[in-house]
């Protein structure tokens, strides 16, 4: 083959690299955005139904039950059959899930839909994986930077979306996050290409697709066993922020609904500019362990001060440092996990991150609450700041294993 047919080869090859990129990136910045227009919502919608506190609590948490269970099994399945045919699986599900949700006449039914919808976030991982399969190992963290970034943007921009069509009722929302999902669907299914071929095994039954369970002690050692801890401790943080900053922000700062969604728009943007612009610019240089260290201190620095200081132009420099740190530290650990997986393992491994980060969901906001309730408006953010600084010796060890 001549020089300039290699070029040409070349060229064609990024064009299309850069095109799914492009694709990958719609497809969850839609999936999240329903499922940002939609969550705003569900308390109301369940209080209507005649369920209590603790039912709404149930209802969210099944999410990410849900999500923790099936995210390793689908990555698996993703990993024998290929990437697009369980992206687009994800889409489908949560079209359907919105849609039980929206006709919902029951608590079970509530139940139900968000059980369905949690099980097709599992599919999150497999975007990663879609992305280790479409980027070298120095594109890698800025890939997974781009899944992050629409990931916040879809939850930042659906709230907003989902405040306009509730004027017209509660279920609107709903049945439009159902439209958009399926929309996604018939969209991945014409313009996604598969990036995976998939292994050629035996036929893939219930104990293959159980297997990443009955795999999991193999998972939990050296590297990955640190990089999990890490991917669970960055998002067991930033959940606890999320659960108490409504309160701290109207209690100790005295902002107002609509200037606690402004700022909280604020973070997710400035997340995803860091995310999805600067850690591609930056971890070139730098390598993800350095953006590791630097997100854990940037978060521990911005949280130890949160609710103790009442300034408000202070509050935003400290969810600047926050949402930077999170955005520079969660990528960064998705794509050390990815370097470390073997390709074939790429979808399963990335699952079992993705089922640390529901874990993390879960607990994140009862520690936060639990802190609140015991100790103060500050104490769940000294509480995290100091968790930020004690991770700091699990990334010394990947820095030295590096």
């Amino acid at each position: 083959m001549s020089s300039v047919e290699t070029t040409e080869s070349s060229n064609a090859a990024a064009t299309r690299s850069g095109a799914s990129r492009l694709i990958l990136f719609l497809t969850v910045f839609i999936d999240l955005l329903g499922f940002g227009i939609v969550i705003p919502f569900l308390p109301l919608f369940a209080e209507r139904m005649g369920v209590g506190a603790a039912g709404v609590g149930m209802v969210l948490a099944i999410y990410s039950a849900a999500q923790l269970i099936c995210a390793p099994i689908l990555g698996r399945i993703s990993d024998r059959v290929g990437r697009r045919p369980v992206i687009m699986l994800g889409l489908l599900g949560s079209a359907i899930g919105y849609l039980i949700y929206g006709f919902a006449t029951s608590f079970f039914w509530l139940l139900v839909s968000r059980a369905v919808h949690g099980a097709c976030a599992g599919t999150v991982s497999t975007a990663q994986a879609y992305m280790a399969d479409t980027t070298d190992e120095s594109e890698r963290a800025h890939g997974m930077g781009l899944i992050g970034a629409a990931f916040g943007l879809g939850f930042v921009l659906g709230p907003a979306v989902g405040g306009l069509l509730g004027r017209s009722g509660l279920r609107i929302p709903v049945l439009f996050a159902s439209a958009l999902c399926l929309g996604n669907f018939l969209f991945a299914a014409v313009a996604l290409p598969e990036s995976h071929r998939g292994d050629r095994g035996p036929r893939l039954g219930l104990a293959q697709i159980a297997e990443p369970w009955f795999n999991i002690t193999q998972n939990l050692h050296g590297p990955l066993l640190r990089l999990f801890s890490l991917a669970f401790v960055f998002t067991f943080v930033f959940a606890a922020l999320e659960t108490t900053f409504a309160l701290v922000a109207a209690k100790v700062y005295g902002f107002g609904a609509a200037g606690i969604g402004g700022l909280l728009g604020f973070a997710g943007l400035v997340q995803a500019i860091a995310q999805g612009y600067l850690l591609g610019k930056i971890v070139k240089r730098t390598g993800e362990a350095w953006l590791i260290m630097a997100g854990a201190i940037a978060m521990a620095v911005g949280l130890a001060p949160l609710g103790s200081m009442s300034s408000p132009s202070l509050l935003l420099l400290l969810l600047t440092l926050v949402a930077v740190g999170y955005g520079f530290g969660s990528p960064s650990v998705a794509s050390l996990i990815s370097k470390t997986a073997t390709r074939k393992l790429q979808g399963e491994v990335l699952g079992v991150n993705q089922s640390a980060l529901s874990l993390a969901r879960i607990f994140g906001p009862i520690a936060a609450g639990m802190l609140y309730d015991s100790l103060g408006a500050s104490a769940p953010y000294l509480g995290g700041a100091i968790v930020m600084l004690a991770a700091l010796a699990l990334i010394r060890g990947i820095r030295n294993s590096a």
